[in-house]
């Protein structure tokens, strides 16, 4: 009984701290620790799969969870803030001189599209699809910088077909994920308030 009481507050506690309309400090800071899980899982979890944008799954279900369950407008911009500013730091050993740029981009562009999207909002298909839309934009930042500087990226060394449409498909199920926990826990927090 004692547990399930703790579990409540915190609960509240955090749905309190995601209600906010402005960024408190609670609410930065819970939103740039979650920039730092992310890129602290990609520089610990270096499973050799060669796949490029595998780790869409963590990154994109952290985005858009946070961002469907955020009133903040810039939940996702200030999250992937903290994942470009976290990944600049050497000791993480991630290599690409973009990094931070590629985190940084699929974070705005989740909160102007989710602010914009009005009544969409709420939909998992609408949330996957933004959520592997942002992903994608890696590869097409890689090769734009690629096409007009020297700098050569590996994922792009058989083209740019393969790199966007792995970006897209990781995007999209890590996308799904967050955003079926949120709407999942909406629901059933709708019908526990309907009881």
């Amino acid at each position: 009984m004692e547990y399930a009481v703790d579990e409540s507050r915190r609960i509240r506690g955090l749905k309190n701290i995601l209600a906010g309309e402005r960024l408190s400090w609670q609410l930065a800071a819970l939103l740039l620790c979650a920039g730092f899980m992310v890129v602290l899982l990609h520089a610990e979890f270096r499973l050799p799969l060669r796949l490029p944008g595998r780790h869409g799954l963590e990154w994109m279900a952290m985005l858009i969870m946070l961002r469907s369950a955020s009133r903040y407008r810039w939940a996702a911009s200030v999250s992937s803030w903290g994942a470009a500013a976290v990944s600049l730091l050497p000791l993480w050993g991630l290599g690409d001189p973009l990094i931070p740029l590629t985190y940084f981009i699929p974070g705005v562009l989740i909160d102007v599209i989710f602010s914009a999207s009005g009544r969409w909002q709420g939909k998992l298909w609408f949330l996957a699809c933004l959520g592997a839309i942002a992903h994608a934009t890696k590869p097409l930042v890689q090769f734009v910088i690629s096409s007009t500087s020297h700098l050569v990226f590996n994922s792009l060394l058989y083209g740019l077909a393969y790199p966007v449409a792995m970006h897209l498909m990781f995007g999209f199920v890590g996308a799904l994920i967050g955003a079926g926990l949120v709407l999942r826990r909406r629901k059933a927090g709708s019908e526990a308030g309907n009881t």
